[in-house]
């Protein structure tokens, strides 16, 4: 861009641009040596001014930084770009999301074929997108629990194999983990334990369930996989936790884990709920409320909490 064409009134100092955007200098500086943007204009005098246009844009690249997406991706994308990217209005200043809906089923059928191409860059941008427009609770609800589903039927079919189940489960852990993990950092009480039993494989449903639970006040202490009965009942206790939830996939069977969380139930005592979810989950077990989806899921929390 040519400094002759600027007026000196809508040019910003380095310092001037920090202090509108909150991006530091420091990093300012960085992105600039490393991906060109934002690009500063030498005035005749050899000091350095920017655009006042840059604040718009780098507000939208800090919003896109915040969903995940990676500096190198954003940095140096102009205006529109990012619009298009984070779902927003071409204008990009309301941060409104875009009126024009994707049917879902339609951007599940696209995610798919992303996966039976091993096409991690779309898949996972198109994530973040859809995240940002929707937000956690729709996005577990309308999109990642079926697309688990779909992942599933393609596979009896014969359209997908393990490893293309294998590439797409890693990525949405993943991109879940990532998100709940950043809602949890600063919250204290009340706790909320999350847990497989022994000898489960399948981590996926407590990551959707901890992306639930992370927009409530809760505390999320997430055990992962193939838990050993009596640490979850001492974690519990130790935590104070007023709530256990349990993630059975139908691979794991309700014959193996009706007795497990029978004894947790008993262990624990009434003091403490006990949520169970998935489709190995035991029905008719005393103490112990079953949710059959997400939405109830958040229903069952928002009762219990308020409690």
């Amino acid at each position: 861009m040519n400094a002759a064409i600027q007026k000196p009134g809508n040019l910003l100092t380095i310092g001037e641009l920090s202090k509108k955007t909150g991006i530091t200098t420091h990093t300012l500086r960085i992105w600039e040596k490393r991906h060109g943007a934002p690009q500063a204009i030498r005035l005749p005098s050899g000091h350095r001014r920017y655009p006042q246009h840059e604040v718009e844009r780098l507000l939208v690249v800090s919003k896109a930084l915040k969903l995940g997406f990676r500096a190198g991706k954003v940095v140096g994308g102009t205006l529109e770009e990012l619009n298009r990217l984070l779902g927003l209005e071409a204008s990009g200043s309301s941060g409104a999301p875009s009126s024009i809906a994707i049917d879902d089923s339609i951007l599940l059928n696209q995610w798919i074929q992303w996966i039976a191409k091993y096409d991690e860059e779309n898949f996972e941008m198109e994530m973040h997108r859809q995240w940002g427009q929707r937000g956690p609770l729709e996005f577990v609800i309308h999109l990642a629990a079926p697309l688990v589903t779909r992942i599933g039927k393609e596979w009896q079919d014969g359209n997908l194999s393990v490893a293309h189940e294998h590439f797409a489960t890693g990525i949405l852990n993943n991109f879940l983990a990532s998100r709940w993990r950043k809602q949890n950092n600063h919250k204290v009480w009340p706790t909320t334990v999350l847990t497989t039993l022994p000898g489960e494989s399948h981590l996926l449903g407590l990551q959707m369930c901890a992306t639930v639970l992370s927009i409530t006040n809760c505390k999320i202490v997430s055990l992962g996989l193939d838990v050993p009965e009596e640490e979850i009942a001492t974690t519990v206790e130790r935590c104070e936790a007023p709530l256990l939830c349990v993630s059975v996939s139908e691979w794991y069977g309700v014959s193996q884990a009706k007795p497990i969380l029978w004894r947790l139930r008993k262990q624990l005592g009434k003091q403490t709920k006990i949520i169970v979810g998935g489709g190995g989950a035991p029905n008719n077990l005393d103490g112990i409320e079953v949710i059959s989806d997400f939405n109830e899921f958040y229903q069952q929390l928002t009762n219990n909490l308020n409690s």
